[in-house]
């Protein structure tokens, strides 16, 4: 640069020189550019890509994300009817929700930014669920003749009398992040993939039954924070099929992690 700068310096001088007229030299600096007027000659050195402006460019802004692994766990409400049909006068067995839960497990979501800073989203998901009731007295679930589900007394010493169903679903929710906080509100379609009872009498008994909807739809709402929080959920769906069982709803309320 100084042999460049010296080199039209001397052209400076000597065009003044043979001209016999004043000549004017002129060093201007734009940004990262060097500009130099000449005896009306213009030149300018610098990068041909930078901006005399000076302004950066905006950076891209990654509008699709993926997650994977998250879980739930929570306590599950069974709103049982207490007159329904054959179940009525059954001092409402299936309702120790003490002891009654959810597991979740959602093996893969993708969220999709809505703006350019990431405050609105989608997010679609793949999920998985077990539930399990346990029933309040020594009683547990049988199919009749016409596949309809009986409550059944169980004698002698009974422990851990209980129900399990397992689901598989896929999710929709849309999604604000408010401060640090990330509220959502979702929507998941559930297929019932399996269902039995077990208990302890004394020895471990387990079979299958059926008469559980197939297909369960739920609402629910979460927030979290730093991937932890707390969730709640509703089961629009009842949890037996028409004619076949009680026909409460399930309301399950825990915490989240993984979001």
């Amino acid at each position: 640069m100084k042999r460049i700068i010296t080199l039209l310096a001397a052209l400076a001088i000597a065009s003044a020189a043979h001209a016999q007229t004043d000549s004017l030299v002129v060093f201007d600096t734009q940004g990262d550019n060097l500009g130099i007027s000449i005896a009306g000659f213009n030149i300018t050195l610098g990068d041909e890509g930078s901006s005399s402006s000076g302004k950066a460019a905006k950076p891209k802004v990654k509008r699709v994300t993926t997650n994977f692994a998250g879980l739930s766990f929570g306590a599950n409400a069974f709103t049982y009817k207490p007159n329904y049909g054959n179940w009525a006068g059954e001092n409402q067995f299936m309702t120790d929700n003490t002891s009654s839960w959810r597991f979740g497990v959602e093996a893969f979501g993708v969220q999709v930014s809505l703006d350019r800073n990431q405050k609105v989203f989608l997010k679609a998901s793949l999920n998985s669920t077990v539930d399990r009731y346990r029933f309040n007295n020594a009683m547990t679930l049988v199919n009749d003749e016409n596949g309809a589900l009986m409550p059944e007394p169980l004698s002698g010493t009974v422990k851990k009398s209980k129900m399990l169903a397992g689901y598989l679903g896929i999710g929709a929710g849309l999604g604000f992040k408010i401060s640090k906080v990330l509220l959502m509100f979702d929507f998941n379609t559930d297929l019932l993939t399996g269902s039995y009872v077990k208990y302890k009498n004394p020895g471990k008994t387990k079979y299958d039954i059926s008469g559980l909807s197939n297909i369960r739809y739920r609402t629910g709402v979460a927030a979290t924070v730093s991937g932890f929080g707390i969730y709640a959920d509703y089961a629009l769906t009842p949890l037996y099929r028409e004619d076949v069982g009680n026909h409460g709803q399930v309301l399950s309320i825990g915490i989240r992690c993984g979001f």
